[in-house]
């Protein structure tokens, strides 16, 4: 359904179409539960000449599956070449962002304690594990200065194993400033090979 506050948006859904050069490959089952659980939220964008989406491809796509008979759109004027601009620009400033994995933790722990959970936020429990196991994986190669060695690429291969250690603060400050001294001496690139380099000496 389109949210109350779109309402003067809507138009017939089969007086917009799809752009036809839109390289973007969208999840049309994840837009779905979301237009389910939480409506149609924002309009998708289309360019007047021509009735294409240069915003909400997939938005449009989805909605078409689930039978909706109208959606919430807003228009731009602008010429064909500012139209292909304006889709690649939308598709790339997504591709581009990122997240604060502990902050994203803490959003998602604080909905899992409401009635309705994680319902709506397209996340699942085994996803909140994941990005709090991501955080405290990362949170284990912290160096002494409050950088990282950056291993977030390693946790999604799934032939490499993560061993998490904890300690008390001022016990982990002493090990991880030790462990920046080895890394340095040893020419590693992180603290897993500083760790395997001294364990294979120890032998």
């Amino acid at each position: 359904m389109i949210r109350e506050e779109l309402a003067q948006h809507a138009i017939p859904i089969g007086s917009v179409t799809n752009h036809p050069r839109n390289v973007r490959q969208g999840d049309i089952g994840a837009i779905s539960q979301s237009l389910k659980d939480n409506g149609q939220y924002r309009p998708i964008v289309v360019q007047r000449s021509t009735g294409h989406v240069l915003a909400g491809n997939h938005t449009l796509k989805a909605a078409k599956a689930l039978g909706w008979k109208e959606i919430a759109a807003t228009f731009v004027d602008c010429d064909d070449d500012r139209a292909l601009r304006i889709l690649l620009a939308d598709n790339r400033t997504n591709d581009l962002a990122s997240y604060d994995d502990n902050a994203l933790a803490e959003l998602l722990k604080e909905l899992a304690t409401t009635t309705l959970a994680l319902e709506g936020s397209m996340y699942s429990g085994d996803d909140l594990d994941d990005i709090l196991f991501k955080a405290e994986y990362n949170h284990g190669n912290t160096t002494a200065d409050g950088g990282t060695h950056d291993n977030s690429d390693n946790y999604y291969d799934k032939t490499i194993r993560s061993l998490i250690l904890v300690y008390e603060e001022d016990t982990h400050k002493e090990i991880v400033a030790k462990l920046d001294r080895i890394v340095t001496e040893l020419d590693v690139k992180d603290y897993s090979q500083a760790v395997k380099r001294l364990i294979e000496q120890w032998k």
